[in-house]
């Protein structure tokens, strides 16, 4: 099996996506990737490696417990699946915003527009 090939399925594809999910939100939410680090109880390495999708592992490509994308996600406080590539789809082989440049930025796009609007929900309640 490829170190990328996680039982039929191109992870270090998601892990990147995950990774640049996890960049998008956080600079929209004005922090950095120590003070994201302080508020979810991981180290400041840890986070830099998650939107790098690298690890020490053998296979050096990052792959996060659940625990640590729940616990991102509340420190950046949307839902998980705002991080999670695929998680509104059927999973495909390949994360489908690493296909091309363009649905990576439609990607990013959609998570700008998700922020504002639960920006702007939380500012009426």
């Amino acid at each position: 099996m490829l170190p990328t090939d996680r039982g039929s399925l191109e992870w270090d594809t998601y892990a990147f996506a995950f990774g640049h999910r996890l960049v998008t939100v956080r600079k929209a939410r004005g922090l950095s990737q120590e003070e994201l680090a302080e508020r979810c109880g991981l180290h400041r390495n840890a986070v830099s490696n998650l939107e790098r999708a690298t690890s020490n592992s053998a296979s050096g490509i990052a792959d996060p417990l659940l625990s640590t994308v729940y616990r991102l996600a509340r420190a950046l406080e949307v839902p998980p699946t705002y991080l999670m590539p695929g998680a509104d789809s059927r999973i495909g082989l390949r994360a489908a915003e690493q296909e091309t440049n363009q649905a990576l930025s439609e990607v990013e796009a959609e998570l700008l527009a998700m922020l504002a609007a639960d920006f702007g929900a939380h500012q009426e309640s």
